[in-house]
């Protein structure tokens, strides 16, 4: 680890440290200074989200869009703060939990779930409600190019139960977690490039990741789909619903099916979405169809 490195370390387990000790409601106040310090002056990252949210939302008026934007860096935030807190930021959260026979009836299947998830909502509670119900998780992620910030981030999310895998990581560690009957834990909605299937995602083809669907296919794991927002102040809801599957369903047909479920609640609460992404950054080729 470089001394750059070793100094984020540092700062955030400091920053960590005296968030635990500061109540919700004194994290809010700060919240709010920090997002619009953000929203100034990370200019290129607010244009970006600025013209996703006008490809999702074309119908929307520019200040209904404006607002959208404003009110995910206060979102984002919080989230980050309600995360670096942890564990006192789990216990302090009141959540409710929809579908957990779902989850339940698959494992008994014992060939593992492939969870599907998305950058929406606060999906470190969620992660962190999994593992500390004693669910068995491997959650697949980008490795942070910080060390310090990396093993800061996989230290957190450990000590609530959660086992993490760096996303280019030999698949044959994805396989083992499913034959162990373990949740495998994918986010899927990030640019996949040109390895990606072009499917609809606010009705603009999106490049997205092939995995989740194709561990299904070749392995025959159920999947579902789990994301967790927060309904008001504090009170945070787990969705968990079933991604349907038949005998001639195919990578470009489920990873839509589930596309569409995470459109749908970003639809119902915009401002719970990482905007800041570019997911319409890879362009379809022009010989091949959604």
């Amino acid at each position: 680890m470089t001394h750059k490195h070793r100094l984020t370390y540092t700062a955030l387990t400091l920053i960590s440290g005296w968030l635990r000790k500061r109540t919700p409601a004194i994290q809010y106040r700060y919240t709010h200074k920090l997002a619009q310090i953000f929203y100034n002056h990370l200019v290129i990252r607010r244009k970006e989200a600025r013209k996703n949210i006008a490809i999702a939302f074309p119908r929307y008026s520019e200040a209904r869009r404006e607002l959208i934007l404003k009110n995910s860096y206060i979102f984002f935030i919080r989230n980050t703060m309600q995360f670096l807190s942890f564990p006192r930021g789990f216990q302090n959260a009141h959540i409710t939990v929809n579908g957990k026979e779902y989850l339940d009836k698959a494992l008994t299947k014992k060939k593992g779930v492939i969870l599907v998830t998305g950058h929406f909502g606060v999906w470190e509670i969620m992660l962190a409600w999994f593992g500390l119900n004693r669910y068995s998780m491997l959650v697949v992620g980008q490795k942070q190019k910080n060390s310090g910030a990396d093993i800061f981030v996989n230290q957190l999310r450990e000590n609530a139960g959660i086992k993490m895998i760096p996303r280019k990581s030999p698949l044959e560690f994805m396989y083992k977690a499913l034959a162990s009957n373990c949740i495998l834990t994918l986010g899927s909605d990030q640019d996949a490039k040109k390895r990606g299937v072009f499917v609809k995602f606010f009705n603009l083809p999106a490049s997205t990741p092939k995995g989740a669907a194709r561990f299904h296919l070749e392995y025959g794991s159920p999947m579902i789909f789990a994301t967790c927002h927060l309904e008001k102040p504090n009170n945070h809801v787990l969705d968990i619903l079933p991604i349907p599957t038949d005998s001639n369903s195919t990578i470009a047909s489920i990873t839509q099916s589930y596309t569409l479920m995470l459109e749908k609640i970003i639809t119902a609460y915009p401002e719970q979405y990482f905007w800041f992404h570019r997911r319409w950054k890879t362009k379809q080729p022009q010989t091949e169809s959604t």
